[in-house]
């Protein structure tokens, strides 16, 4: 398996730059989508978003999208999508010769999984065959070498049963988060009380958007054992709540605060990083402190900006004072400056003034950042006395 994923994802490189004239956006976003991502999970979901791009099969960079997308499932242990995105691959038209035998092989190792419950012999042994034969005219003898293998494997005994651990992980790993909570439901006693069993079962409900239960669950888990995954998705749980309800907010933080230090103690220093913050932006989002923010940031600018052209109407009026005085220096140098002169002056003096008066006329102080730094300050008092609880709560 190891070998194979490792040919595979040189060969993943080999047909992209086998195409290294085209650069229309189809081919530069395919590229984008394998380049830009540097693991199977985001290359998977860098891949549907470019499918959903380009939905024009005909072009053959579209579908090398759901071959490489077949390819990366298959990475990922998710068998079941890349069994059907494999097959649906093969029924777009062609992608070569190569990548046919290559995806061939995915579809029989998929296909070939003694472990997964779509176990098929029939059809692993169909794709070896096809992976072998369509290997030999590509001239690929790592694909052919690794086919025979797999069907020299297939030969043996028959696949165990799945436990009831790996069948709702298996449900779980394939997407399929309401099977697996049917299964659940479908078990004794014994194998629900199993952590690793009630653990999944506790992150279908969550994932199947059942978000009481899944509350109910994970309060269970955390209260037979302090792991700091436990406490983050009740977070995740009451931040959901809280969008409808604004007396979940502390409750929210508080959870977060606690997984936080779960995490520190576990030695994971990105979990409780993120864990921490998701408390501080609850407590954020309770006083609306981000809009807030953004509302004073925007009354700065115009205010700056608004300052700033009442000091240049206050240079040009002081501007048309001086030269209006020059012109009556200059004009009545020897005799005094009729009485229609002197009105317009005392306008344009009047008018300097009354400008000049309105600039300086600004409150005294920033009131609105004051009320800020006072928001937040208040938020940082909260943050701290829900982490203390929490540290005492954890008696740490």
């Amino acid at each position: 398996m190891k070998k194979l994923l490792l040919m595979l994802s040189l060969l993943m490189i080999l047909v992209i730059t086998s195409f290294p004239q085209n650069y229309d956006n189809a081919g530069m976003d395919y590229s984008k989508a394998i380049f830009d991502n540097k693991t199977p999970s985001a290359r998977i979901t860098a891949l549907k978003a470019y499918i959903n791009k380009y939905t024009d099969t005909t072009n053959k960079f579209v579908r090398l999208a759901y071959y490489q997308l077949s390819l990366n499932y298959f990475e990922s242990k998710k068998y079941k999508s890349a069994i059907q995105t494999g097959e649906k691959t093969l029924n777009l038209g062609s992608i070569g010769t190569g990548e046919e035998s290559r995806l061939s092989l995915v579809l029989a190792n998929s296909y070939g999984i003694k472990s997964y419950a779509g176990f098929n012999k029939e059809k692993a042994l169909k794709y070896t065959n096809k992976a072998i034969s369509l290997g030999q005219k590509a001239g690929d003898n790592k694909v052919v070498s690794t086919a025979k293998k797999l069907k020299k494997s297939l030969s043996g005994p028959p696949p165990r049963k799945l436990t009831p651990e790996q069948k709702i992980k298996m449900h779980y790993g394939d997407d399929e988060f309401r099977k697996a909570i049917s299964y659940y439901n479908t078990l004794g006693a014994s194998d629900k009380n199993n952590s690793e069993i009630a653990r999944i079962y506790a992150y279908s409900l969550f994932k199947a958007r059942r978000y009481d239960s899944a509350l109910k669950q994970f309060t269970l888990l955390y209260s037979k054992e302090s792991k700091g995954v436990f406490p983050k998705y009740i977070g995740d749980i009451y931040t959901i709540k809280s969008k409808k309800n604004s007396k979940y907010y502390d409750l929210s933080a508080s959870y977060y605060l606690e997984a936080s230090l779960l995490y520190k103690k576990e030695k994971s220093s990105s979990n409780q990083k993120i864990a921490a913050g998701k408390a501080r932006v609850q407590l954020e989002n309770k006083y609306n402190y981000k809009a807030k923010y953004r509302k004073y940031q925007s009354d700065s600018k115009k205010l700056k900006a608004s300052s700033q052209k009442n000091e240049k109407a206050i240079r040009d009026a002081k501007r048309e004072v001086r030269k209006f005085k020059r012109y009556l220096r200059n004009t009545y140098s020897d005799i005094q400056a009729p009485q229609f002169e002197t009105d317009k002056l005392r306008k344009l003096e009047a008018k300097a003034a009354r400008i000049e008066s309105g600039g300086n006329s600004s409150s005294g102080g920033d009131a609105g950042g004051e009320a800020l730094l006072k928001l937040r300050e208040k938020i940082d008092k909260e943050y701290k006395n829900l982490l203390a609880k929490a540290k005492e709560k954890l008696e740490l």
